[in-house]
């Protein structure tokens, strides 16, 4: 069991798939997430432009650090207005645990994706932690005239949502929302059901479409997992207000299951995982993770979190069942 900051205890049994969320939801909607956390960074890049994402890159650099817990790293190569190339590196972190040496860990990892592309990588920090006011931004080591200082752009979620995106609506707030009340609402159940249907509740003023507005509730859902009698009820309520309010776009929640479904099970989100966390699969692993039936795939992206090489993932796959068993 790990604490946070108010003394509440994280139960295994109502951990969610967080990196998992983030993963496709900044896949899906980067340049929309990036624009609200770093406006100024996003200002400066081409996003007429196609990103290249270097997932090989990076499993490469933080595969090294071993460090797989609760934290998203994307790596992509940019095209800024300027019409030069620039690497850019951005880290979501969501651990509950102090860290004293958390600004030298990301200068260790922008050293090290800047030795292995050779180009200065663009290094931003995004903090889905509930420890307020916490905002390590630099890395400064200096003895005499020697001086070493690498400084990030930090995007603190609880510190935004209780100042100045108190009423503000858009994607990337809700998505943060939904991390802050998942962190909060982790050994408390009811809490946690009733902070998702408010959050479900505030998406039908918004004037989504039914697609976006599943693809919302996929990611919102993916972070605040519920026991099955509350997801059982949730998925009432929200028939019900749905019939109430005669929104039959989003009809009903049976359908946005169905999809998240399909999402869990989509062969490029677990390889995605799997590269940025174990380097490019060999084709005979690869063969046999694109085999897995829809439930293992679900329980591999929990748990590809725990892999730190790809003999983790070996051993994972041998302790399956076949798929004639």
């Amino acid at each position: 069991m790990s604490h946070d900051e108010s003394g509440q205890r994280n139960s295994p049994q109502h951990d969610s798939d967080y990196d998992g969320a983030w993963k496709e939801a900044l896949r899906e909607h980067f340049p929309e997430i990036f624009g609200k956390f770093f406006p100024i960074e996003h200002a400066l890049i081409d996003w007429s432009e196609p990103l290249e994402w270097c997932d090989k890159e990076l499993s490469q650099v933080i595969g090294r650090a071993g460090r797989r817990n609760r934290e998203v790293d994307v790596l992509v190569k940019a095209r800024l207005t300027t019409g030069s190339v620039q690497m850019v590196f951005l880290h979501l972190e969501i651990q509950t645990a102090f860290e004293e040496g958390f600004a030298v860990r990301l200068g260790h990892y922008n050293a090290g994706l800047y030795w292995l592309c050779q180009q200065r990588v663009l290094t931003l920090v995004l903090l889905a932690d509930l420890r307020r006011g916490w905002v390590p931004n630099e890395d400064l080591f200096q003895i005499g005239s020697f001086e070493s200082r690498i400084k990030f752009p930090t995007c603190k979620l609880i510190d935004r949502l209780e100042t100045d995106w108190l009423d503000d609506n858009s994607l990337p707030v809700i998505l943060a929302r939904a991390q802050v009340e998942a962190l909060r609402t982790a050994s408390d159940p009811e809490a946690r059901y009733a902070s998702k249907w408010t959050l479900l509740r505030s998406l039908y003023g918004l004037g989504y479409d039914g697609h976006r507005v599943r693809g919302i509730l996929k990611s919102i859902d993916w972070m605040m997992h519920l026991r099955d009698d509350l997801a059982e009820r949730l998925r009432q309520a929200i028939h019900d207000y749905e019939e109430e309010q005669q929104m039959p776009y989003v009809t009903s929640f049976e359908r946005l299951a169905e999809a998240r479904g399909e999402a869990r099970g989509k062969v490029e989100l677990i390889m995605d995982l799997l590269t940025g966390i174990c380097g490019e699969l060999p084709d005979e692993l690869a063969e046999r993770v694109r085999t897995l039936s829809l439930d293992r795939f679900s329980l591999l992206a929990k748990q590809s979190r725990q892999f730190q090489s790809v003999e983790d993932l070996k051993e994972w796959l041998n302790q399956q069942p076949t798929a004639n068993g």
